[in-house]
């Protein structure tokens, strides 16, 4: 196997097949055939054999997984100062990519690594100085004359989420920063409430919606991108703000996934969901002509989502939604074919030929939010089949794959426990594993605060 992954590295030195959308729906980058041809060849081969092992070194397996990669990743893809940077996509940072480097630090017990991130995104994406918000600005790089600074001041609502949740878990494992920083919660409280004010908008019916970012009209039509509604980090965050407009975000995001799930505009749906959609009426949803509603590379990141808050509040909304919608589909789908296309149209029909780590990554989570634990494990397998200890370091997929090494992380991460809200269970050593089966502590267990509605 380890020679397929060097043929694999060798022929794609830079990305070709990711197609990672932008703030604007538009694709960043775009895969030529012929090397798109050899990937469809080589990772076949890859991710076919991933057959779970019987032995009871398979969850140390995953454990040493995942303390190798984040030693490379933390090498590899964040400087010295804390800029995670996507090779990708010269050389450039975004929010997003910071925000994931944030969570995975604090579910790695790495508070070094994640105040160097935490410097270094609040010192150069924070809008404070041009915006006067406490959101982060969407994509930091170098500009046609060699400068480098902020490439695009728009914000991007699932970095901030993200953004926030870390720094509220920060606060939870370590209380304050280990250097001269702005206090973890505070920063976090300040976030939450701009994203309340600026990346929320409230249709006719008085039904509250997350927008995409700062960029957009908060009226009808409205686009939305479902991937990016977090519901566990929205009942999170009403227990530190106590602001029920979080409550009303968390009941909005059921209601769309329930409708979108079943009909987009004139298509009928098989249970997946858009990249992105449009908000027409208050009860109606159309297709988004101009970024594409496919269930693509963002809406692969919605299982995640929305399985945490089963996992981690018991949210019986999340186990329906998701055994109607994701896994009723990609589990006939997976017992027909035993592998699933990384990218899928909205009603059901494979986009391309190659599997992707990403897509596994919310399934296996969503697996585990619908009480289907053997068939999360085979998907974790698949991640784990993509997994290569090299010259480079550990990696999933490819050395330069930012994207996929992320979410094949989380994915793994969520498997095997690490991806708590609180990480009550987590040893203060850095990259130490939870006990097998390790719950974390419950939303009223916290600073006595309670979820009534």
């Amino acid at each position: 196997m380890i020679s397929y992954y060097r043929l694999l590295t060798a022929i794609f030195s830079k990305t070709q097949i990711q197609g990672y959308y932008g703030i604007g729906g538009a694709p960043v980058i775009r895969f030529r055939f012929l090397k798109w041809l050899v990937l469809v060849l080589v990772s076949s081969v890859l991710l076919g054999c991933s057959t779970p092992p019987a032995d009871s070194d398979w969850t140390a397996r995953i454990d040493r997984i995942l303390v190798q990669s984040w030693e490379s990743y933390r090498g590899n893809f964040i400087s010295p100062d804390g800029r995670v940077i996507r090779p990708e996509n010269q050389q450039d940072s975004i929010s997003e990519g910071q925000a994931y480097a944030l969570l995975r630090a604090v579910w790695s017990q790495d508070q070094a690594a994640f105040d160097r991130s935490y410097a270094w995104t609040e010192t150069h994406l924070s809008r404070l100085p041009e915006k006067g918000d406490h959101l982060l600005a969407w994509r930091w790089g170098q500009t046609k004359s060699g400068q480098w600074q902020v490439l695009d001041w728009n914000s991007a609502s699932d970095a901030d989420l993200d953004y926030a949740l870390a720094l509220i878990l920060a606060h939870r494992q370590w209380g304050r920063p280990s250097r001269p920083l702005p206090d973890y919660l505070v920063k976090a409280q300040q976030v939450l409430k701009d994203i309340l004010a600026r990346e929320t908008a409230v249709d006719a019916s008085g039904r509250r919606w997350l927008t995409p970012g700062s960029w957009i009209e908060p009226k009808l039509p409205l686009s939305l991108n479902p991937s990016y509604f977090s519901p566990a980090g929205y009942r999170l965050f009403y227990l530190v703000t106590q602001d029920r407009r979080w409550l009303e975000l968390i009941d909005s995001t059921y209601y769309a996934l329930e409708k979108l799930g079943r009909r987009l505009g004139n298509w009928q749906g098989v249970g997946l969901f858009p990249d992105w959609c449009v908000l027409t009426a208050p009860d109606k949803f159309a297709p988004d002509a101009e970024r594409g509603s496919d269930f693509g590379w963002e809406a692969v990141r919605l299982p995640w989502r929305i399985g945490l808050d089963k996992l981690w509040f018991k949210e019986p909304r999340a186990t329906l939604c998701l055994q109607n919608s994701v896994l009723s589909f990609f589990s006939k789908e997976w017992d027909q074919k035993q592998r699933l296309a990384a990218v899928y149209s909205y009603q059901g029909q494979p986009l391309v030929d190659y599997e992707s780590p990403v897509l596994y990554a919310g399934l296996l989570t969503a697996a585990l939010a619908g009480e289907q634990p053997d068939l999360a494990r085979q998907w974790a397998a698949k991640i784990v089949a993509t997994y290569q200890q090299g010259s480079e370091g550990g990696y999933f997929n490819r050395p330069d794959d930012y994207y996929g090494n992320n979410w094949a992380w989380l994915g793994l991460a969520t498997y095997r426990g690490w991806v708590q809200p609180f990480s009550a269970a987590r040893s203060s050593k850095r990259g130490s594993s939870p006990p097998a089966g390790t719950n974390p502590k419950t939303a009223c267990q916290i600073d006595g605060l309670s979820m009534q509605r």
